[in-house]
C-alpha cells in the first residue's frame, strides 16, 4: 500500500511540474497553435504517468487489435468509461496525429493537475452532469466544428458517466448524433476493461497494478447519417462492447 501511495505521490508531482511548463509556454505561443501544444503535452503526460506505472507496479496497458482495425485519422470515437485512467489510455491509444478531443463532465476542468488544465484550454468540450440539455448541444457542437476545422477526433463516453462496478450502462445518443449531425464522419467503438478497480484512492491504493487493464479496438463504423443510421450503430457499438468485455473477463 506504501508502494502505491508514493507512485501516485509522484504521478501526480510530474503532472504538476508539466502543468507549470505549459502554462508558461501557453502563454507564449500563437493563439492557433496553442490546441496543437496541449495535445502535445496530453501525449508527453500520459507516456510519462504510465512509464512511472509500469516501473514502480509493473502496471501497462494491454491493447489488443485481433481484427488489425486501422482507427481512422479523423472519426468519432465512442468507449464504454470505468476511470479517469481511461482519458489518459485513449490519448495514448489514438495518438497526437488525431488529437482526440473528448466531452468530459465539468467538474474536471479543475483539480486535476495538467488533465484540468488540457481539458480547458485544449479544444475539449466541458459540460456540466445536470445542466440544460440545450447548453449542453451547444457546448457539444462548438467542439465538434472545432473537430471538423482541424480534422481531429472527438471521444464521447455514451455512458455519460463512471461505471462503479464495471457493468456497462446505458448509451445515450445525444451529444453523439450532435457530434454526427456537424459532419458524419465514421465512428470507432473502443472497449476498455479494468478501470473500474482502481477507480477510487482505495483501489489504487489496495489493487493497482496488480489488475489488467486492457482497452480493444472493437469496430470501426462507415459515416452513419440520418437519426435511425446513428441510433442503429450506437445500438450496435454496446452490443459489441458489452460481448468484447464479457470474453475478456473470461480469459
Amino acid at each position: 500500500m506504501f508502494v502505491n501511495a508514493a507512485i501516485v505521490f509522484l504521478a501526480l508531482s510530474a503532472l504538476f511540474a508539466l502543468e507549470f511548463v505549459l502554462v508558461v509556454r501557453y502563454i507564449f505561443t500563437p493563439k492557433q497553435s496553442r490546441d496543437h501544444l496541449c495535445a502535445a503535452y496530453e501525449q508527453i503526460g500520459a507516456k510519462i504517468i504510465f512509464k512511472l506505472f509500469r516501473v514502480f507496479r509493473g502496471f501497462r496497458i494491454t491493447v489488443l487489435n485481433p481484427k488489425k482495425l486501422q482507427i481512422p485519422h479523423h472519426c468519432l470515437v465512442i468507449s464504454n468509461h470505468q476511470s479517469l485512467l481511461d482519458i489518459l489510455v485513449l490519448i495514448r491509444l489514438l495518438g497526437i496525429e488525431r488529437k482526440p478531443r473528448f466531452v468530459a463532465k465539468k467538474e474536471l476542468q479543475y483539480g486535476v493537475p495538467l488533465v484540468s488544465f488540457t481539458l480547458r484550454k485544449g479544444g475539449h468540450c466541458l459540460i456540466r452532469r445536470h445542466g440544460a440539455p440545450i447548453e449542453t448541444m451547444r457546448a457539444v457542437s462548438k467542439m465538434a466544428q472545432g473537430c471538423m476545422k482541424e480534422r481531429t477526433c472527438p471521444v464521447v463516453f455514451p455512458e455519460g458517466k463512471r461505471s462503479r462496478d464495471g457493468g456497462l450502462g446505458v448509451f445515450h445518443s445525444a451529444g453523439i448524433r450532435k457530434i454526427l449531425d456537424v459532419e458524419s464522419i465514421p465512428v470507432t467503438a473502443i472497449a476498455i476493461d479494468g478501470g473500474w478497480r482502481v477507480a477510487t484512492v482505495r483501489g489504487i491504493l489496495r489493487r493497482f497494478g496488480k489488475e489488467p487493464y486492457i482497452a480493444e479496438i472493437v469496430k470501426v463504423y462507415n459515416a452513419p447519417h440520418g437519426k435511425h443510421e446513428i441510433e442503429e450503430m450506437l445500438n450496435d457499438a454496446r452490443v459489441q462492447i458489452d460481448r468484447c468485455i464479457d470474453t475478456l473477463r473470461r480469459r
